[in-house]
């Protein structure tokens, strides 16, 4: 699995409430997890992390000198219609 950066405007997601005490943390220390997406037809949706997506929308409206958590870290979900390559079972076969 690997984590890679991608602006945030570039996934799709549904804007959600979310707690205050949440908007904070994130403000303060940033994302602790990447969004988990889907890719289809090369496009992204977000399959996990509305909240903290709406979050980052919000900080960048509100918060001046925000601008540098635009690109958020994700990961691809794989929902088991896609195999890897890197399969271990599929190497060192004798």
């Amino acid at each position: 699995m690997r984590i890679r950066k991608i602006n945030f405007q570039e996934i799709n997601f549904e804007y959600c409430p979310y707690p205050q005490s949440m908007y904070d943390s994130i403000k303060r220390i940033g994302l602790s997890f990447p969004i988990k997406v889907n890719i289809i037809d090369g496009q992204y949706y977000c399959k996990d992390g509305n909240k903290r997506l709406s979050i980052i929308q919000d900080l960048l409206k509100n918060e001046e000198g925000y601008e540098r958590r635009r690109a958020v870290p994700y990961i691809i979900y794989n929902d088991g219609s896609s195999r890897s390559n890197d399969c271990w079972r599929d190497r060192n076969m004798h």
